[in-house]
């Protein structure tokens, strides 16, 4: 009998060997992709109409015919204009040759228009309790001011050089005459701001939690600066008698309470609800009432007055304020509003 482990051992050497296939190449992974960055929404600076620059109209086109030339209209206008603007060159050349105190004052007298037209422009952008006269008063100031640093040499029209400092003499002077800090304001404005930004963004009306986090600050912080900013407003006493004045003044006048004066519909209305509450009652149970509710006095007094216990005047109270709950309940029923 064949040994049949040499067998198996010379069969497995003939065998040739098996080399195994490679591995496919897996596919490479993609390369993440980078994160989107998520810029932060760009804040642009709001000008206040307060302080915004005024913005001119640019000149019109002049009007002409069928035949190219100016209308009657059109040249009695450019002539009018080119006339202005020779007589300012008069004023001004007689100032500057001469420095006396009567050309400064033709040239103050000229200018009076613009000054009165940047004084309107700024009252429709401020408080009613600001005055034009007020702000005409300071623009003068700036007006004069301007007149006498005026450098014609520079090549710039008297107007664009005045315009600014009258300007800002009028918003000076309302700063001079403003009782809130400086500091306070431009929190405010800053405040104000982002709660309308945030409100266009968001499409409804931002949380304490937002605000924090856009003005970059906590809950602590914000509270302690809506504090800051709660300041009360001033009403003028004044504001409803004047001749520019209009309803709203008259209703906050109306909302001032004075509490050292006795207002007549209070004691009106003391006597109506007293004549009902008393109507068709029992002397005692009429005398309970208008001694505790009228008078003040206590229920013992009542029962000393009356010789009545005062566990007795209770008994009586409880039952007076039971039919004269149901006698103003029907009475409240049959009152139209």
């Amino acid at each position: 009998m064949p040994n049949t482990t040499a067998t198996r051992s010379a069969a497995r050497s003939s065998k040739k060997p098996r080399h195994r296939a490679p591995a496919p190449k897996s596919a490479p992974k993609p390369k993440p992709e980078p994160e989107a960055v998520v810029q932060a929404p760009v804040r642009r600076k709001l000008v206040s109409p307060v302080t915004a620059p005024l913005t001119f109209r640019p000149p019109r086109p002049l009007e002409t015919d069928a035949s190219g030339e100016l209308t009657p209209e059109e040249r009695a206008r450019v002539e009018a204009k080119a006339a202005k603007r020779r007589h300012e060159d008069e004023l001004w050349a007689a100032y500057h040759q001469s420095g006396a105190a009567d050309d400064r004052n033709r040239l103050w007298v000229h200018y009076q228009s613009l000054v009165r037209y940047i004084a309107e422009r700024q009252k429709t952008k401020l408080p009613e309790c600001v005055d034009v006269m007020d702000l005409l008063s300071a623009g003068n100031l700036g007006l004069q001011d301007a007149i006498q640093k005026f450098d014609p040499s520079k090549g710039v029209r008297f107007e664009t050089y005045c315009v600014p400092r009258i300007r800002g003499a009028m918003l000076d002077s309302i700063r001079a005459c403003d009782w809130v800090p400086r500091l306070i304001r431009n929190k405010h404005h800053l405040y104000a701001r982002t709660i309308r930004e945030l409100g266009s963004e968001l499409g409804r009306e931002p949380v304490d939690e937002e605000i924090a986090a856009r003005l970059d600050m906590d809950l602590d912080k914000l509270n302690k600066l809506r504090r800051e900013l709660d300041v009360k407003a001033q009403i003028s006493l004044d504001g409803g008698t004047s001749d520019n004045s209009d309803e709203r003044d008259l209703l906050r006048l109306e909302m001032l309470e004075d509490r050292e004066e006795d207002e007549p519909t209070r004691e009106l209305q003391r006597e109506e609800i007293r004549e009902i509450a008393l109507r068709g009652l029992h002397p005692n149970e009429r005398a309970v009432v208008e001694q505790y509710y009228f008078n003040g006095r206590s229920m013992k007094q009542i029962g000393d007055l009356l010789d009545l216990s005062e566990s007795r005047i209770c008994q009586i109270h409880a039952q007076v304020i039971e039919v004269l709950r149901k006698k103003f309940r029907s009475y409240q029923n049959s009152v139209c509003f």
